[in-house]
């Protein structure tokens, strides 16, 4: 009787066991915004993309945020996104205003590699300010999970060797 209970518990390890595996490898990473100060220091700028690391082809949504000293989102600015790729300008809008503070633009890269973009703010408030920008750096291409399948592999040994010792000396759990 007790050798199907550890039977029994050595399956439900064993199910457990591939899904703490499944979900380190299947579950994708996000990345936290990145925020930067404008070159005179007046706004800071967060910056992501959603999906966090894009691929050629997909629709990505640039995601922008105005922030004031208190790091709150500034309402009504005046600002222009342009992007590059190798020194040429791939994407790039006119003077645009939000009343809001932030922004999603639309945009499908269409090869992998790395690209610049640049956040340049010309008004608050409704009143003009000198051009300050912040730039920021996106890779695109397939992405790469944080922890490479040798990570899975190692787990998946080490649960196996566990459940196989706790069988061999009948631990009870």
């Amino acid at each position: 009787m007790s050798k199907s209970r550890n039977g029994a518990k050595a399956s439900i390890f064993g199910v457990l066991g591939a899904l703490a595996i499944m979900t380190v490898i299947l579950v994708p990473a996000y990345a936290d915004p990145i925020v930067k100060p404008t070159s005179a220091g007046t706004l800071n700028i967060s910056f992501e993309t959603n999906p966090a690391t894009p691929n050629p082809g997909d629709q990505t949504e640039l995601k922008i945020s105005f922030l004031n000293k208190q790091n709150t989102v500034q309402q009504h600015i005046d600002y222009r996104v342009s992007m590059t790729q190798g020194g040429n300008q791939v994407f790039g809008t006119q003077v645009t205003h939000t009343a809001e503070g932030s922004v999603s633009i639309p945009f499908q890269f269409q090869s992998a590699g790395t690209y610049q973009v640049t956040v340049e703010v010309q008004g608050i408030l409704f009143q003009p300010i000198p051009p300050e920008a912040a730039s920021f750096t996106v890779v695109v291409g397939p992405s790469v999970p944080e922890f490479g399948p040798l990570a899975g592999m190692i787990i998946a040994v080490a649960i196996t060797s566990v459940i196989i010792i706790s069988k061999k000396t009948h631990l009870h759990i």
